[in-house]
């Protein structure tokens, strides 16, 4: 397992909503369930991930050539009522099967949520030809799912650290930028943002927040 690309996005929604708002986006960009590979997911039954408690980890019996959605929907009504659930997507890209790990890690007020999706970043980048391609899906992808998630922000960046657990201590400043990256209206710093957003290329999405496109392409390539 090489690097990782991560989308990353703190929202409050419930468990349920996120794991079904990431079903729709990924299937929408032909990211499948059991279709290319046997499918995987977890679930923590007594508390999120950081309290080390009980796991369960299934993986499928055999392939679903036919990629049923409505499989992964059954299997995220069952795993939504306990914590930090992972489910691994499959598509074929540049000749070969890649994964996305999707996870929702729970803050400590339980609020919170971290909620990242990692790219194996040497499947997407195989043939540079293809950059401007992946990079333009991942970026469309980072967007569905900020309008889906409502975020409080989000980036998109190589093996980032984590969010913050709680917007209150959300330091703005540019060194955190990622490629792609959305700060919610509701971010206390404004003036910052403002500051920063006027170096990049931007989006003011409706009256919620605004996109910094930072980089043109995934992997710090231009």
């Amino acid at each position: 397992m090489g690097e990782k690309y991560h989308l990353k996005f703190l929202s409050d929604l419930d468990n349920k909503s996120i794991l079904i708002n990431i079903l729709n986006t990924m299937s929408k960009y032909d990211w499948n369930y059991n279709k290319l590979k046997l499918g995987k997911y977890s679930f923590w039954k007594n508390g999120p991930i950081w309290k080390f408690g009980d796991s369960e980890e299934i993986i499928e019996y055999s392939i679903d050539k036919g990629g049923n959605i409505h499989k992964l929907s059954g299997i995220i009504e069952k795993i939504s009522p306990f914590y930090s659930q992972s489910i691994i997507y499959n598509k074929s890209v540049n000749d070969r099967i890649t994964s996305a790990i999707t996870m929702i890690v729970e803050s400590v007020n339980m609020r919170w949520k971290e909620i990242s999706i990692a790219f194996e970043l040497d499947d997407l980048l195989a043939y540079k030809e293809n950059l401007e391609k992946i990079s333009r899906e991942v970026k469309e992808i980072f967007v569905d799912l900020v309008m889906k998630l409502n975020p409080h922000y989000a980036i998109a960046a190589i093996e980032m650290k984590g969010l913050v657990a709680d917007p209150e201590y959300l330091e703005i400043q540019e060194a955190i930028l990622g490629s792609f990256n959305y700060f919610s209206f509701d971010c206390s710093d404004h003036d910052k943002i403002n500051e920063i957003a006027i170096k990049y290329e931007t989006y003011t999405y409706e009256n919620k927040g605004i996109f910094i496109y930072k980089e043109k392409n995934i992997g710090n390539y231009d």
